[in-house]
């Protein structure tokens, strides 16, 4: 895969748009106890959401939003189970769940008892 060249001016967005996170990061602890969490919360999301913006305007940030698109439209596609199916295959799971189960205990036993006799060590079985 062949490096991309980024253009001055992306990188400068770039490092813009991470200045604004960092400081919308640093003021939410500088004023940790100062300023309600709810607004301190607040101003970090409009940083994270300006920075985006931001980021956005650059070539890479483009493609990033444009495959974040084409992904919420392959989630919409996806076709879930109803009720019977879902209800259907759990059992199933638990069904097999159990007799996986016995059948470990089962070996676990067998193999201890032989463990044993041959040890000579007699259990209390």
């Amino acid at each position: 895969m062949a490096a991309e060249k980024t253009s001055p001016r992306d990188n400068m967005l770039w490092a813009v748009g991470l200045l604004v996170l960092l400081a919308g990061v640093v003021g939410f602890f500088h004023f940790a106890g100062e300023v309600m969490t709810l607004f301190r919360v607040l101003g970090l999301l409009v940083a994270l959401g300006v920075a985006l913006a931001i980021v956005g305007q650059t070539e890479r940030g483009r493609g990033m939003f444009s495959f974040l698109r084409e992904t919420d439209v392959e989630r919409r596609k996806v076709v879930w189970p109803n009720r019977q199916e879902t209800l259907q295959t759990t059992l199933m799971v638990l069904v097999i769940t159990v007799i996986v189960a016995i059948l470990l205990f089962l070996m676990d036993t067998l193999f201890g008892w032989i463990v044993r006799r041959l040890i000579g060590v007699s259990g209390g079985s």
